[in-house]
């Protein structure tokens, strides 16, 4: 952030030629809006440092509607906190408006003892890079709910959540800016510039709020890319409103045998959390390879209440050329949001009866029932019930449905927990059979989670275990810790085994890692997607907290995994679902491994997609052949946010893409071949830095000028510029010091500093001035201002007459 700052010398003359007095007019002057309730300006923040509005709480804490807005700069990768006003006592007892470099969003956290908490939690993914200039704006309007504005563009509306603001923290004793004050040590402190904060205690108008934070919006850097047919423009794929919901997650793309291209996602209705939630798994087609889409979407099970399909994965046996979907069931009230072991048990929700494996329910008096076969419920002494099920899990008494054990209502419900569920389908995703439990076969009692990758699931073309359908998946073990595998079906998918973890037997340093039992969360390996080797030995990429893709390697299918797990320093991932697919062609001869994910180490931003030749590197000591990667080629595909994404072979070498490019809403997919991810150009274009235009003197009447009068100095730039420090600018007439202090600004190109002349003795003096050293200038882009001094330099007079 700090390059060293150049001082700006010039020398100048003031005489008695003078120019006309100007206006100046701001544009927060200019618009028609109340003065805020409070006001900070240039405010330098780190190492710890914050800044105190304790004196300001009795001003803040009965705000129940209004805006905030906030100019600021920052280094930094995890969530900061701009403005906050909190109780100090508690954990949960605050508001604070904060950023990311990929969200930013407000908290507003009630905590009062006796009474339950409660967060509204409202955000928007953006794309914010270190040390730019940007202008936030919050509002909220009790009768419109929540508008966030930035640099110029409304960025998020939200009329769903509750309507919060300041008024809601419960008996409030801390403001601050740059840090949360709470009792539980996480203040999420900022590191950066405030140019300024105000806190007004009215909603402000879209027209004001576009104005002012338009003021740091940016022209972009970016070159357009050569003229190219290598790849398509995103298309939205899933959108709010589309299918009777506003979130999504979770892309999964197959391309059928047929030429069918199945994009799969969550439809995430109530929120876009995770479970426990209202989602269902659902597709949509494409015959073109993604140009154009079926009008609708085709749901593949929709669950009642928040009963959930959560993580959908695809494959396709090519033998019979049956699709396959795998995806985690939740009944209503289950999942993983809310902590591990919180909203979902350990064990398989099955249990042996007579040597079989039956899923159990349970009344409200806890009494045990049974589903056997043919759907038949049985009560725990082995008598059979009024209740039957279906395959939907729909509930009958003598016949007539009543309910879904899923559900809220079910008089009957299953063990709370999660459901690893299999769905097929033999008409190209139009209709599809399920679910189909796989816990009894693939689960551990002592697992709280098995679930799947997500994404893509692959079948075995060579080796002893050709044909063999394999899905990635990973578990919660009896500590809370996330272990990646596979389950593997060798009869065309009518019966699953799971293999071990790469994590079984992991040998890291001393320490020899059991599946079940390991604590330490550094050794998590989580969402993965599985590739093919040329000799059939496997390749499983996994997530990880590294900042890098780890690759682990089996040799019998996915069963074993060899000790070693490599780090593939190549490829940089935050804690993030990954892709990965084998290439059915070659790339500069060799075969070849694309893969694509989120290129920061701990953020979800900046998406790339990866060609990385496979290269025989010797061999192992059971004498199988050693792969390597060569990452030769790179593309970034998408700038700021970039979540979850599936990759996929289409016909002709090319290749699909569905991907995550908003947290939770839009869910896109392009189409490029090989040359697009060869393709290389100046992306960018440098940022330009800041360019002093002009200045000059400004209007002094009558004409001589004597001590003690004022003199204004006009500094005018090429563009915005932000002032951070002591705005000021010092120097010497006569032997004696001037100071010249900030005291107006137009348009952050246009400043005005004004001087007292000395007492000086009647004559002409030659003057000159500088930059205070404690003043920095940035333009938007985060440029420092570097002046030429001989270019700036001026040589004048100044004529003072006496008293």
């Amino acid at each position: 952030m700090a390059k060293k700052f150049t001082m700006f010398i010039f020398s100048f003359l003031i005489t008695i030629f003078i120019l006309g007095q100007e206006k100046f007019v701001s544009a927060m002057s200019s618009a028609n809006i109340p003065d805020p309730i409070l006001h900070v300006e240039n405010q330098k923040i780190k190492d710890g440092y914050f800044t105190n509005l304790n004196n300001q709480v009795d001003k803040l804490k009965s705000v129940d509607e209004g805006t905030i807005i906030v100019r600021f700069q920052y280094t930094g990768s995890s969530i900061m906190s701009l403005f906050s006003l909190s109780n100090n006592q508690v954990r949960d007892g605050h508001f604070h408006l904060y950023i990311t470099p990929t969200a930013i969003g407000s908290e507003n956290r009630f905590e009062k003892p006796g009474e339950p908490k409660q967060n509204v939690h409202v955000n928007a993914q953006v794309n914010l890079k270190e040390n730019k200039v940007y202008t936030l704006a919050m509002v909220l309007d009790k009768e419109e709910g929540y508008k966030y504005f930035l640099d110029g563009e409304l960025i998020k509306e939200d009329s769903q959540s509750p309507r919060k603001f300041l008024s809601n923290i419960y008996a409030p004793d801390s403001s601050q800016l740059g840090r949360t004050e709470r009792s539980s040590g996480n203040p999420y402190p900022f590191n950066g510039n405030i140019d300024f904060v105000k806190v007004f205690n009215e909603p402000l108008s879209h027209e004001v709020l576009t104005a002012i934070t338009g003021e740091t919006k940016a022209q972009s850097l970016e070159n357009p890319m050569p003229d190219t047919d290598d790849v398509t423009k995103p298309l939205s794929v899933f959108y709010p409103g589309f299918m009777d919901s506003n979130n999504y997650r979770i892309p999964a793309l197959l391309y059928s045998e047929k030429g069918t291209l199945i994009a799969g996602i969550d439809r995430r209705v109530v929120h876009g959390g995770d479970s426990p939630n209202n989602i269902d798994a659902v597709i949509r087609r494409s015959y073109d390879q993604g140009l154009t889409w079926e009008k609708d979407g085709i749901v593949i099970n929709d669950y009642p209440d928040q009963a959930s399909n959560i993580d959908l994965t695809l494959l396709q046996d090519q033998s019979n050329e049956r699709i396959f979907a795998l995806v985690d069931g939740f009944p209503h009230g289950a999942g993983l949001m809310g902590g591990f072991g919180t909203n979902a048990y350990k064990g398989t929700g099955f249990k042996t009866v007579d040597g079989k494996e039956y899923m159990f329910l349970k009344d409200e008096n806890n009494n045990e029932y049974t589903i056997r076969e043919d759907g038949i419920v049985y009560d725990e002494t082995g008598k059979r019930t009024e209740y039957s099920v279906d395959e939907d899990r729909n509930l009958y008494v003598n016949g007539e449905k009543i309910d879904n054990y899923f559900s809220q209502t079910s008089p009957l419900k299953p063990h709370k927990t999660s459901y690893l569920e299999l769905y097929y389908s033999d008409d190209e995703g139009e209709t599809w059979t399920g679910p189909i439990d796989l816990n009894d076969e693939v689960k551990e009692e002592w697992m709280i989670f098995l679930g799947t990758g997500p994404g893509n699931g692959i079948q075995l073309t060579k080796g002893p275990n050709e044909g063999r359908l394999v899905f990635p998946i990973y578990f919660l073990n009896e500590h809370n810790r996330q272990a990646s595998a596979i389950i593997y079906s060798d009869d065309h998918g009518k019966t699953w085994h799971r293999g071990e973890s790469p994590n079984e037997g992991r040998l890291i340093g001393e320490e020899i890692i059991n599946e079940r039992y390991f604590t330490n969360s550094a050794h998590e390996i989580t969402e993965s997607q599985v590739v093919e080797m040329p000799d059939g030995q496997l390749k499983l990429f996994m997530r990880n907290y590294s900042g890098y893709a780890q690759i682990a390697t089996s040799f019998d299918g996915g069963e074993s995994w060899d000790s070693e797990v490599v780090t593939e320093k190549a490829l940089t991932a935050p804690y993030s679902q990954m892709s990965a697919i084998r290439y059915e062609g070659q790339v500069d001869g060799k075969e070849a491994v694309i893969f694509s994910s989120a290129s920061d180490p701990a953020s979800r931003i900046n998406g790339t997609v990866k060609v990385g030749l496979i290269e025989e590197d010797g061999t192992y000591e059971n004498g199988r052949t050693k792969y390597a990667f060569n990452w030769k080629h790179s593309q970034l595909v998408k700038e700021g946010h970039y979540g979850y994404s599936s990759l996929t072979n289409l016909s002709n070498g090319e290749i699909g893409l569905f991907y995550e490019g908003t947290a939770n809403t839009e869910m896109s997919y392009i189409k490029f071949n090989i040359d697009y991810l060869k393709l290389i150009w100046q992306k960018y274009k440098p940022a330009p830095e800041p360019i002093l235009k002009s200045f000059n003197i400004l209007s002094k009447k009558p004409t001589p000028y004597r001590p003690g009068d004022k003199i204004q100095v006009e500094v005018v730039f090429d563009d915005y510029v932000m002032l951070i420090g002591n705005k000021r600018m010092n120097g010497m007439i006569g032997g004696k010091e001037i100071h010249f202090d900030l005291v107006e600004k137009t348009e952050n190109s246009r400043f005005i500093f004004e001087g007292i002349v000395p007492n000086i003795k009647p004559k002409a003096y030659t003057a000159e001035l500088e930059f205070d050293n404690n003043l920095t200038i940035y333009n938007v882009y985060g440029e420092l201002f570097q002046a030429n001094q001989d270019a700036a330099k001026l040589t004048a007079k100044i004529i003072v007459r006496g008293k």
